[in-house]
């Protein structure tokens, strides 16, 4: 029947296909039917790869979990946070989905990884709520920018890059990408309640926190390598 639903939807068993649907445009109004093949940001599912990536470079000996950030970003002035603090959301880091914007950040310009690592850095004593790292879980996103840019140092490759050449094409995620400006004239858009288009705004260019496309079934093949000794071994799952 009749639905405002767009979007893709697919059920699987035991990693088999059983239901798939794929309804409205990708455009509002549009004549472009969403398919298998359209990409959706997955929004904070991304930390869930951006986690295994993380996890595939620890497996190659870049470093130990237990390593501060530091270790690899010396100006980083937060000594006790370490990899597996980020991994875990124990860093008790704030949030730079606020912070950018409390400590007067221009939102005409858009922000980038490194800059969120600047402002930790340099703006430090004007941060409020930094808690005690490794004492309690809170989730945030600037753990994930962090764990972005640390994929960065340790690959020698960005961020879009690596995934897509150690991840995305190994599994044969075709239709999974790292969303950069460029991307912005070949992607859905985001539409509020009313169907009124969301711009993108000065948040919206960070990623390992979010930013990732991808279709419901190159999730599905993502699930299937997530068996022990495919993509990961199964001591490190």
């Amino acid at each position: 029947g009749r639905s405002n639903f767009n979007g893709s939807v697919l059920v699987a068993k035991s990693g088999n296909i059983i239901y798939t649907r794929y309804n409205g445009t990708a455009h509002l109004p549009g004549k472009d039917s969403i398919n298998s093949e359209t990409p959706f940001h997955i929004a904070s599912v991304s930390k869930t790869l951006t986690a295994m990536a993380t996890l595939k470079l620890w497996e190659a000996g870049k470093f130990q979990l237990d390593d501060p950030f530091q270790k690899y970003f010396p100006a980083f002035n937060y000594p006790e946070i370490t990899i597996r603090s980020l991994l875990t959301h124990r860093s008790g880091l704030p949030n730079y989905v606020y912070f950018m914007e409390e400590l007067g950040w221009d939102k005409k310009q858009y922000i980038h990884n490194a800059d969120v690592l600047q402002y930790l850095i340099t703006r430090k004593a004007e941060l409020k709520n930094i808690g005690r790292p490794n004492t309690y879980f809170s989730y945030c996103n600037t753990n994930y920018a962090l764990l972005a840019l640390l994929i960065e140092k340790m690959s020698g490759q960005s961020f879009p890059d690596y995934m897509k050449s150690q991840l995305f094409e190994p599994i044969g995620m075709t239709h999974s990408f790292i969303f950069q400006q460029s991307d912005s004239g070949h992607v859905p858009l985001s539409y509020d309640w009313r169907g009124q288009l969301i711009p993108l705004n000065f948040l919206d260019l960070v990623y390992g926190d979010k930013n990732m496309y991808s279709t419901a079934e190159d999730l599905l093949k993502w699930d299937r390598a997530l068996k022990p000794d495919v993509f990961l071994k199964a001591a490190t799952l």
